[in-house]
């Protein structure tokens, strides 16, 4: 009878784990499986209603990492983007305005001016004055963040003969921004690719 009973204990003990073990069966998830941490970023453009901005997102560390959004239209004055938190470093924008014609460039926003500081309040006319701008933006690590931009409508040299309408574009507050600094004419930015930033 005592040796039934300890048969039947060992028993069920060598067969409690395994059928225990299925529930631990499986591999771990991986990075890819678990949320990634987003922020929103939410763009005021007023005067620039039906302007379609994109984010873009690529550091010089590696080329062929590269994040992009969907366009976003402006409406009521704001687009709203939800940016990868780690993507925010390297950021920059680029956009499309209704009055554009034939550019043979993409308008970019200056992120920061040569000559100001992250804070600086940047008017039109100082804005029309500078020669060199960063279009990358150092990011953020907060859950939401808010940038204004101001647009004017300019005259500048496009595709043919003549001025065509283009597009000045700045960060109204400047940003805190990453190198590098390039050229720009008479405040306005503009690219034919995404522009590559280089990390802190």
């Amino acid at each position: 009878m005592t040796s039934r009973l300890l048969s039947g204990a060992l028993l069920t003990a060598l067969l409690l784990p395994a059928a225990a073990a299925p529930a631990l069966a499986g591999p771990a998830p991986d990075a890819s499986d678990r949320a990634v941490a987003r922020t929103t970023l939410t763009i005021n453009a007023p005067g620039c209603e039906g302007c379609e901005i994109t984010a873009q997102s690529a550091l010089t560390s590696d080329y062929e990492d590269v994040w992009q959004s969907s366009p976003v239209e402006v409406v009521d004055g704001v687009a709203t983007f939800r940016v990868p938190t780690d993507r925010t470093a390297g950021l920059s924008l680029s956009l499309r305005a209704p009055w554009e014609r034939r550019l043979g460039y993409v308008t970019v926003v200056a992120m920061r001016y040569a000559g100001t500081q992250a804070g600086d309040v940047v008017s039109k006319r100082e804005a029309r004055g500078k020669r060199r701008a960063s279009a990358c933006w150092a990011g953020t690590t907060e859950p939401s963040y808010e940038m204004t931009l101001r647009t004017r409508k300019v005259r500048v040299v496009g595709v043919g003969p003549g001025r065509v309408p283009g597009t000045l574009a700045w960060a109204h507050t400047t940003q805190d921004w990453l190198a590098p600094v390039r050229r720009v004419f008479d405040g306005v930015m503009g690219g034919q690719d995404i522009d590559f930033c280089e990390p802190a």
